[in-house]
This record gives C-alpha cells, structure tokens and sequence, in this order.
C-alpha cells in the first residue's frame, strides 16, 4: 500500500482493523443481547456437552492466539532487519491483520460457544478477549515497541511524523 504520510498510514491501518473486526463483534454482542432477552433456546442441553464447550472454547482460543503471537513475533523480527522504515511499516499492515483476524476467529468460536450453550462464562472471555484486542491495537507505541525502535524512527513513529514537518 503506498501512503502519503505516516498520519496517512495509521489512519488506514485503524480503519482496516477496525472494518475487520466490526462485524464480528457486532454479531457476538447481537447474539448475547438474544441471550439477555431470552428469545434463544440453548442448543445443546447436556450438561456434560456444555462443560466441555464452556472449557475447550477458551482453551482452543488461548491456543491458537498464541500460536498467532508467536508467529507475528517471527514475522517482526524478519521486518526489523530492513534498512526502511517505510518496508517495515508496511510488512507492520500484514502482521496486524493478521493478528486482527485471529481476533475475529477467537470472537467467533467465542460466539458460536455462547450460541451453543448460553453458558455465561462465554461473556467473560469475550470481556477478556476485547482487553487482549485493545493490548494488540496496532498503535504507534505498539510498532515502536514491537520493532524496538529507538531514535529518530522511535519519534518519527510516535508522533506520525508530525515533529519532522
């Protein structure tokens, strides 16, 4: 993606995150509101069943979140050594979507969970998960960190550019 200014960039990579993960959870916060208002009839009424949905779902997203965090660590430390900030950032769109999609798959096993059983730990994972997003959110501090930035490129990030102008 080619970008004019690094304003520029963090607004697009805001909106390509957040388009991504809107409907997602938009739908998970619909199906709990159903839930709420007791228009749903659990699913799965097994009690044995609902035990092990209510403890494989967080444990199947713990997982594979952290299967994701380690691979996008792998993907940072191969972008960090390009001379470019520019390269860098860019490689940084492909790693937070990624991140950002695997959100989207642990929102919807979440989802499908709470469909299934109505169980109301499924609420507190979701709670859980949402502070994981915000901690993960592609913020200029993040890439600084992630990238260990120092110097120039460090204010550069932080700023978005804006003390270079």
């Amino acid at each position: 993606m080619n970008y004019h200014s690094l304003t520029e960039y963090f607004y697009k990579l805001y909106n390509r995150c957040l388009a991504i993960i809107f409907f997602p959870v938009a739908g998970f916060l619909y199906l709990y509101h159903l839930v709420l208002r007791n228009r749903m009839t659990p699913s799965v009424s097994d009690v044995a069943t609902t035990n092990v949905i209510v403890v494989a779902s967080p444990v199947t997203t713990l997982v594979g979140l952290t299967i994701v965090h380690w691979l996008c660590g792998r993907l940072i430390k191969q972008r960090a050594s390009e001379p470019s900030l520019g390269i860098r950032l860019d490689g940084y769109v492909k790693i937070a979507t990624i991140r950002t999609v695997a959100a989207v798959g642990a929102i919807l096993l979440l989802a499908l969970g709470l469909f299934l059983t109505q169980h109301p730990y499924f609420t507190l994972y979701f709670a859980v998960l949402v502070v994981g997003i915000v901690l993960y959110w592609p913020t200029p501090g993040k890439i600084a960190r992630d990238y260990k930035l120092k110097g120039e490129e460090k204010h550069m990030v932080l700023t978005k550019g804006e003390a270079f102008k």
